[in-house]
């Protein structure tokens, strides 16, 4: 994860209360990505909910945030994908517009499965999966102004209660550091 965290301006933490009264403790990072020009793709290439993202640029080419971030991981080796629920349960290697929805590997799709079985759906699953050996990680990427919502807040404990270790856990965010962090990493 080391081409994603060279380009974070601050590292830290953020203290979470999730829905059962737990805390979670989420490392978090500070990215902003260039903005890539032109900023969204043309109305009308995809559904609006797809036009109306921003884009960014990284190494030259013009992604969303979350693919920007699937390029990153994948320099470090890691096999990674977006994880778009708000158009159904599709995984993204590449622009919508360009590529199509793959299949993630097995361990991945078991554990997002299991996931998705305990919360009782697949709403608020972070932004990112990556796999690198035996470790299966999470990313949630965050926009100006974008904070954790109650569907993010039970997905994590969904996923705590899965098995997933605090540790597997990322925000990548461009705005601000939150009011609600106790510490700098």
């Amino acid at each position: 994860m080391n081409s994603l965290r060279q380009l974070a301006t601050d590292v830290y933490e953020v203290i979470l209360t999730l829905p059962s009264g737990r805390v979670a403790r989420i490392e978090s990072w500070l990215i902003r990505f260039p903005s890539a020009n032109p900023d969204r793709l043309p109305l009308g290439m995809l559904k609006k909910s797809y036009t109306v993202k921003p884009l960014v640029e990284i190494n030259g080419d013009s992604m969303f945030g979350e693919l920007a971030i699937v390029s990153c991981l994948e320099k470090d080796g890691w096999t990674a994908c977006w994880v778009d629920t708000f158009h159904g349960r599709k995984f993204w290697h590449g622009m919508p517009h360009a590529t199509q929805p793959l299949e993630p590997p097995a361990k991945v799709k078991a554990l997002y499965n299991r996931i998705a079985d305990r919360k009782g759906g697949p709403s608020g699953c972070f932004d990112i999966v990556a796999s690198k050996g035996d470790r299966i990680i999470w990313l949630e990427y965050k926009g100006p102004k974008d904070t954790a919502n109650r569907n993010e807040l039970c997905w994590i404990e969904a996923a705590l209660g899965a098995g997933v270790a605090e540790s597997d856990l990322f925000f990548v965010g461009s705005d601000r550091r939150p009011e609600a962090v106790e510490r700098t990493i």
